[in-house]
């Protein structure tokens, strides 16, 4: 595959500056040209693309120099618009609507010659497109899905009223013993539910909330017999992880990205999808990763739009890095030679059950006002404080009141 670069660049001889807030001063030493990506991964996924990197920059005169950070999105916010973010970045895909609105993306429609579709299965090459443009290239999809300890439980359930049932053998808070690990006021955590019926939360189509839909509130009340009744009272990300980690939950509902802390914790979390709703069909929130070009390809230097675009391609399409990632880490591989691949693991076949259940997240930047109000509502529902529809009917007044 090859890439068509553009002969003459706005802005050639300037080199493209890579500092902020001092993060990356020292890691570039004297030179200022290098080619750089930002992430914040951890563990095992950092020391990955460490090695993918080393593979990449071998024998090549600008090398790709990556970056960890704590909190990209919020470096991002303030570095790009001064000219001093990175090239690209590994994101999901639902930030793409609102960094095209902000500026803060290049279009690289017109640089790439790889047939998007042709590589990429139909929800990847859609999810980096936007509005026409091109924003990045996809390398995996992910979704929660449901985990069990099979100290615990000896199958994993078939529906939802099974699961219920082992939970409350489980269930008892008093002896330190819960139900489930998951975090129950998170849209993305338990959006399967929240979807079960057909209700959304929106409609990027159409552009509209989906909260207060009859179908949407039969969702909320799935939660709140089927969910809510056997988590931790710790709601948080953090608070939620201990009961299974330590051997007393036989269910958690996450991600890849949590499978190496569950068992380096020395529980054996076996994926399987998630169980059949009883009148409906659980719909989780999907997500796919990608490599996005950044508004610093604007102004770069003919040598780092060429390895951006380059990395792009390759980390996308080369096969050691999409079984790697696969076996490794559970990312579903997006590229159409990989996804019946039987080299990828006993993971990814659970997790792509799942994602083939799910709905892309939305990336309209309508969203970005949307998450708050709306789990907020959410929570008020869970601590009893409102009932589901005058809480929806709330959060959709304040989420449209912003819109306009």
């Amino acid at each position: 595959m090859t890439l068509h670069r553009r002969n003459v660049l706005a802005g050639i001889g300037g080199v493209a500056s890579l500092t902020t807030a001092g993060c990356l001063s020292g890691a570039l030493g004297e030179s200022s040209q290098e080619t750089t990506l930002w992430n914040q991964f951890t563990g095992s996924e950092q020391d990955s693309l460490e090695t993918h990197l080393e593979t990449f920059n071998e024998g090549r005169d600008d090398t790709m120099v990556s970056e960890n950070l704590s909190d990209v999105k919020k470096q991002l916010k303030t570095a790009i618009p001064a000219g001093n973010g990175p090239h690209t970045f590994p994101w999901a895909h639902d930030r793409i609507g609102k960094y095209q609105s902000q500026d803060f993306l290049y279009d690289g429609s017109d640089d790439l010659e790889l047939d998007l579709e042709g590589t990429f299965t139909d929800n990847a090459a859609s999810a980096v497109q936007w509005e026409g443009g091109v924003y990045g290239l996809p390398y995996a999809s992910e979704t929660v899905s449901l985990m069990y300890n099979p100290d615990l439980v000896d199958e994993p359930p078939e529906t939802l009223s099974e699961m219920v049932s082992i939970m409350e053998d489980h269930h008892d808070p008093e002896n330190s013993s819960w139900g489930l690990s998951c975090p129950p006021k998170t849209a993305y955590f338990v959006s399967a539910f929240l979807h079960a019926f057909g209700g959304r939360i929106y409609d990027e189509e159409s552009r509209e909330l989906g909260i207060e839909t009859d179908e949407f509130i039969r969702g909320i009340e799935l939660l709140q017999d089927s969910i809510w009744p056997y988590v931790a009272d710790d709601t948080t990300y953090n608070g939620q992880m201990p009961p299974f980690a330590d051997g007393n939950a036989p269910f958690a509902i996450n991600g890849p990205w949590q499978l190496g802390s569950f068992r380096d914790s020395g529980v054996d979390a076996t994926v399987a999808p998630l169980p059949d709703v009883d009148g409906g069909s659980p719909t989780p929130y999907t997500g796919v990763q990608t490599w996005y070009f950044t508004a610093q390809l604007n102004g770069a230097s003919e040598a780092s739009f060429d390895t951006t675009l380059e990395w792009a391609e390759w980390y996308t399409t080369d096969e050691d890095v999409i079984t790697g990632n696969a076996r490794n880490h559970g990312l579903i591989p997006v590229h159409t030679d990989h996804v019946e691949s039987d080299e990828l693991g006993d993971d990814v076949p659970m997790f792509a059950e799942t994602v083939d259940m799910g709905t892309p997240m939305p990336a309209d930047p309508r969203m970005d006002t949307v998450w708050t109000p709306f789990e907020n509502a959410l929570e008020r529902v869970f601590n009893d404080q409102s009932e589901a529809d005058e809480a929806m009917k709330s959060a959709a007044d304040e989420i449209r009141s912003r819109w306009e």
